[in-house]
């Protein structure tokens, strides 16, 4: 299992590489086909089968959703490939921490979708974590996760928060 400078790495130099932050541009880049069906109360799920990768994102789900779920599922093509040949990876939630390989992909998400230096400057300037969560526009367990993480990189935030399992559950 990849841990979380791995996947901190891995993300950035995907980042880096194609020079977008975007997950459905990022998905096209490495070759995950993306597409849309009406999933009822699933959110999302992420199948490689015979060196195809799929991605499949539930079309009634907003925009801002949307995005969230292919950077999630983006993670697994990443860091779960393996796993994804032998089962399909669904997600009837975000941010569920009791699976490893989901924590993973949430982790990879927020740093696909969440930049350092806007952390940072809404920090420095004093918001919380509600408030840069509100400020950026995303869901404050996506900020948990995210600053968690910078915390393992030598960054000092002290009003981390522990992210919700059972958050969007329809």
């Amino acid at each position: 299992m990849p841990n979380r400078d791995y996947i901190q790495t891995v993300a950035h130099e995907l980042i880096k590489k194609y020079d977008t932050r975007d997950p459905f541009e990022l998905c096209k880049a490495i070759g995950v086909e993306v597409f849309y069906a009406d999933l009822g109360s699933l959110k999302g799920m992420y199948k490689y089968l015979k060196k195809n990768r799929f991605a499949v994102i539930n079309e009634r789900l907003d925009t801002y959703s949307k995005t969230l779920v292919c950077a999630h599922e983006l993670g697994h093509d990443i860091l779960h490939q393996d796993l994804a040949k032998r089962v399909c990876l669904q997600e009837f939630m975000l941010y569920d921490m009791k699976s490893r390989p989901e924590y993973e992909a949430n982790l990879f998400a927020s740093e696909i979708l969440l930049p350092d230096d806007k952390i940072l400057i809404l920090a420095h300037d004093g918001y919380d974590i509600e408030q840069i969560a509100k400020a950026l526009s995303t869901d404050i367990n996506l900020v948990a996760i995210k600053i968690s993480s910078m915390n393992t990189r030598g960054y000092q935030f002290n009003n981390v928060i522990d992210a919700k399992s059972d958050f969007l559950r329809k």
